[in-house]
């Protein structure tokens, strides 16, 4: 009798597990505290996003966050560029846009988002650390139409290809690393920053979902492809595997 009730626990506390590990793989929206909110962005496993106009965003922002103004007519299709197997951390000033954003997100696919509580103002007011400086304008970014795209690829260079935005942190931290390997590889190869905010064209036809994107295209052809940050090393060695 106390086997059996000692298997009957372990049953339960079995499906017990299961169920809490299935709803936990469910899409969630989490409203959390400046505290907690604080953790997830220092723990460095997700996506800053903050949804608020440019002004406000010149005032200052929590470092490394990506920006979407949540009233661009374009939100949707812009937060679709975001890689969706990350966890999203949206804010605004004070909650109710990014509660909003946040279901948004949820519809488009996103699984794992949390929402500042308070939004921005509340960062400010626990003293937590933002960024006051502007964004540096970035004269490298490109702007190409699919059919002079097409004429590029048909050249008989090897070509790198890094499809981004200006409002994506990741793009913006890889922007200078690109621009240096296009000076390392000048006369080896063609590299190139396209904005696909920009260029929607091409980032339809060549499937550009997430940015970064980095494409190296050898004879008009893809032979490599990756979503994200990369190591600086990782991208010439793609590079000089395939000269």
């Amino acid at each position: 009798m106390k086997q059996l009730s000692i298997i009957a626990i372990a049953i339960f506390f079995t499906a017990f597990c299961f169920h809490a590990e299935a709803q936990e793989t469910q899409p969630y929206i989490k409203t959390v505290n400046p505290q907690t909110f604080k953790k997830l962005v220092d723990a460095g496993k997700g996506i800053i996003l903050d949804v608020r106009t440019p002004q406000e965003i010149s005032e200052g922002y929590i470092n490394n966050a990506s920006t979407i103004n949540f009233y661009d007519d374009n939100f949707v299709e812009k937060i679709n560029l975001i890689p969706k197997d990350k966890e999203i951390y949206v804010y605004c000033k004070s909650g109710g846009r990014s509660s909003q954003a946040a279901e948004i997100l949820k519809k488009n696919g996103f699984n794992r988002i949390y929402d500042l509580e308070g939004g921005f103002i509340q960062w400010e007011n626990n003293k937590f650390p933002f960024t006051k400086s502007k964004f540096a304008k970035d004269d490298k970014i490109q702007q190409i139409s699919l059919k002079d795209f097409n004429v590029l690829l048909n050249s008989n260079k090897l070509i790198l290809i890094d499809f981004h935005t200006v409002w994506c942190a990741p793009c913006r931290k890889m922007a200078p690393i690109v621009d240096k390997i296009e000076i390392d590889y000048k006369d080896k190869a063609l590299v190139m920053r396209v904005d696909v905010d920009k260029s929607k064209e091409v980032g339809k036809a060549y499937n550009v979902a997430g940015v970064p994107v980095f494409i190296l295209y050898k004879n008009g052809k893809e032979v490599w492809k990756h979503n994200g940050l990369i190591a600086e090393e990782e991208i010439k060695k793609q590079i000089e595997q395939n000269l």
